[in-house]
């Protein structure tokens, strides 16, 4: 059984979505680059870091004085586990729900409403 994957205070998300991005494991100073919007503290930085190592979702690698740091966890594999959190906590388990929410709220246009019409034709057959 796969362990279950907690949700992310938008701090520590927004620090997975930088290592995210990246296409190689990231330094701290890279990190903060990658972060600069959001106008941190290096020491915010390396704290939020320290509580994602700690829950499994990075690793660190010694490299020279300072550390790479790399994702242990997906970002598919992240959204998979949000998407059913958010389904069944607000929709009740049940997508027609999300979807007729989305569409009473006037937020698809006939664009996506084709592309979820492709998406689920592919699903039915197998092929996504």
């Amino acid at each position: 059984m796969k362990e279950k994957l907690r949700r992310l205070p938008d701090s520590e998300l927004a620090v997975m979505q930088a290592l995210w991005r990246a296409d190689a494991p990231l330094t701290r100073p890279e990190l903060d680059a990658a972060l600069t919007h959001r106008e941190w503290a290096a020491t915010t930085v390396v704290a939020l870091l320290a509580r994602l190592e700690g829950k499994g979702f990075i690793a660190r690698e010694k490299q020279g004085r300072g550390y790479l740091y790399r994702a242990l966890v997906t970002q598919d594999a992240y959204l998979a586990a949000e998407s059913r959190t958010l389904l069944g906590t607000l929709y009740g388990g049940r997508p027609r729900n999300f979807i007729a929410a989305l569409h009473d709220a006037d937020a698809l246009t006939p664009n996506d409403i084709a592309e979820l019409e492709d998406y689920l034709e592919k699903a039915k057959r197998g092929d996504v």
